[in-house]
Order: C-alpha cells, then sequence, then structure tokens
C-alpha cells in the first residue's frame, strides 16, 4: 500500500473522529438544557392529570400517537418505537394514526397505513411554539384516549412505553362556576404533548450522544492503527534501500 493512500485514508479517518466526538458534545449540551426544562413540564402534567379525573367525558373513539425523530443518527430508538406501536395496532383494530416526527410518518406511509394527521416540528423549536393546533386540538378533543408511543427514560435506561392521555376511570364532575371543562382539556392535552415529546427528544439526544460517542472512539482506533501501518510500511521502505546500497557496495 503506498504512504500517500495511506496518509489521505488517515485524514478521513480524522475528520470522521472530529465531526462525531462534536455531534456527540453537541448532543450532552442539549440533554443538559432539556433536563431542566423536562422537570417543570412534568410537574404541570402531572397536575393536570389529577385534576382531570374529576372531568366526565363521553366519547367513542380511540387514536394512537406515534413520537418519533426528524434525523436518524440515534440508534435503534425510531425503530423500537415504530415496532412496539405497530405489535398495539395489530391487536387493536380501526384506530386512528397520527405521527409526530419524519421518521414514523415515512415508515407509515411507505406501509400504506390510513394516517389521520401528520405532526413535523422544527428541531430547534422554542417552548411556547411547541404546542397543537386549533384543528388538531379540535380533533383529539373528540377521542375517548388518546395512546402515546415514545421513548422515555426509567432507571437511566430508554424504554419505549405506551402512554394513556386520558384516564380510564372518572369521579363527578365537577360542579363548579365558571370552570370551563373544554379549555381545561386543552391545556391539558398541549402538557402532555410538551412534556412526552421534551422526553422523547431527550432520549433521542441520549441516543445520538451514545452512537456518536461509540463512533467517534472507533474512528480513533482505526486512527491509531493507520499509523502504526504507515510507519511499518515507511520503516520496510527506509529498511530495503538500506539493503539495496549495501548489495551495490558489495558488487
Amino acid at each position: 500500500m503506498i504512504i500517500k493512500e495511506i496518509n489521505n485514508k488517515i485524514k478521513i479517518v480524522a475528520n470522521i473522529h472530529k465531526l462525531t466526538n462534536t455531534l456527540s458534545m453537541i448532543s450532552l449540551s442539549k440533554m443538559n438544557k432539556y433536563n431542566k426544562i423536562i422537570k417543570i413540564i412534568e410537574q404541570l402534567y402531572l397536575k393536570t392529570q389529577y385534576f382531570l379525573k374529576y372531568i366526565f367525558y363521553n366519547k367513542n373513539n380511540y387514536c394512537v400517537i406515534i413520537f418519533t425523530s426528524n434525523k436518524g443518527l440515534c440508534g435503534s430508538i425510531n425503530n423500537d418505537t415504530i415496532k412496539k406501536s405497530l405489535n398495539f395496532l395489530k391487536i387493536n383494530k380501526n384506530i386512528d394514526i397520527i405521527t409526530i416526527g419524519k421518521k414514523s410518518y415515512e415508515y407509515f406511509n411507505k406501509k400504506c397505513f390510513y394516517i389521520k394527521k401528520k405532526i413535523l416540528f422544527e428541531n430547534n423549536i422554542s417552548i411556547d411554539k411547541l404546542k397543537y393546533s386549533n384543528f388538531t386540538i379540535n380533533l383529539l378533543n373528540n377521542y375517548k384516549n388518546i395512546f402515546y408511543f415514545s421513548a422515555k427514560i426509567i432507571k437511566n435506561e430508554i424504554k419505549i412505553v405506551k402512554t394513556n392521555l386520558f384516564l380510564n376511570y372518572q369521579i363527578n364532575k365537577i360542579k363548579k362556576k365558571n370552570f370551563n371543562n373544554l379549555k381545561f382539556l386543552n391545556k391539558y392535552i398541549n402538557y402532555s404533548l410538551k412534556y412526552i415529546y421534551l422526553q422523547n427528544f431527550y432520549c433521542e439526544l441520549k441516543c445520538r450522544m451514545i452512537t456518536m460517542k461509540s463512533a467517534s472512539d472507533n474512528s480513533k482506533k482505526i486512527f491509531k492503527n493507520m499509523k502504526i501501518i504507515k510507519n511499518k510500511i515507511r520503516q520496510f521502505k527506509v529498511t530495503q534501500e538500506m539493503l539495496e546500497i549495501i548489495n551495490g557496495f558489495n558488487l
């Protein structure tokens, strides 16, 4: 192998190492940022969920909302989410499908599933803008229960979980003046979106960080091995030239 070719390959591997290491560090910094936000959103979500059991609603239809990322390079998190949602859809027929994220939409659209609604959020969307449109809110209010499929950190491990948006039981309806049930449900649906979306995004960042860190470590090992090969070839060529010079003197 020519040394020039090895040098070109070493440069490529070095650039890959820099790129993957940078992506890993970016994911880690974003994780620290979103971890604090998730804790605040979680409190709002749980508080509104507590009051939900006092509200009576009479609906018939069901819906499943599948959260995936817009980008790849985050391990098997998207595939695992799609697999779990598919197992649920095989058992439960006649359920409307709503996709959040590019990967889930591409898969279900390719497999010719009827998608009731496709939702795509920007990757760097602010928390204030992270909410359903009025049309989507009205659509979701027509369902008896909504099932979220998303990734969640459980005991420091990433798990794919199914979350019931509406509780399966109700106590007595709140009899209080000036209490707007519809307005409360709208806020609760948006809080649930923020909480579950951010949790899923946090898991996506963690998977990407782990994947990029692994790729960075592997490229570093390849870089060192190629350096060793380069030095051996150079040493072999120097030894060969010295032997040729010695043989020339002997002649």
